[in-house]
């Protein structure tokens, strides 16, 4: 019965390690070329503005607690602990530190979901206005800016 509880834990923290926030692939923004300007330069202006915005806007990958997993770790732990306290006033410390475990765990996926939503979508932000500003700079019309 405790391989149970202490595996549940440890599938969820393989789960949530791949969940940082996605590089964006490409702009959210409507640009139409610029006047007199081809296809091709236009093909040509996005591809440099898409690197461009990419180099701006790139973040190193988070570690510890700053990222979901950690977020997820710490919950687990401080729940564990405080069901483990309370469980123990009550006569049974054992399961009110799996309940706190799990209580814990499921509020830390939960913290570290909207984490990554969040640093995803200020990531997002970031490139669209790199990439804005450099297609607006090479000639191009940048719809709704």
């Amino acid at each position: 019965m405790r391989s149970r509880w202490l595996t549940f834990p440890a599938v969820a923290m393989l789960a949530l390690s791949g969940c940082q926030p996605a590089t964006p692939t490409g702009p959210t923004i409507a640009v139409m070329p610029g006047a007199h300007k081809s296809l091709a330069q236009f093909q040509n202006d996005d591809a440099v503005c898409r690197n461009f915005a990419q180099n701006q806007s790139y973040q190193p990958a988070q570690t510890g607690l700053s990222s979901p997993a950690g977020t997820a770790a710490a919950t687990t732990v401080g729940g564990t602990a405080a069901g483990a306290l309370l469980g123990a006033a009550g006569g049974n410390a054992g399961m009110g530190a799996a309940i706190g475990a799990g209580v814990g765990l499921l509020g830390g996926v939960a913290l570290g979901a909207h984490k990554s939503r969040q640093q995803a979508g200020n990531l997002q932000q970031s490139y669209n206005i790199a990439y804005a500003q450099c297609m607006q700079t090479k000639g191009n019309a940048v719809l709704g800016m």
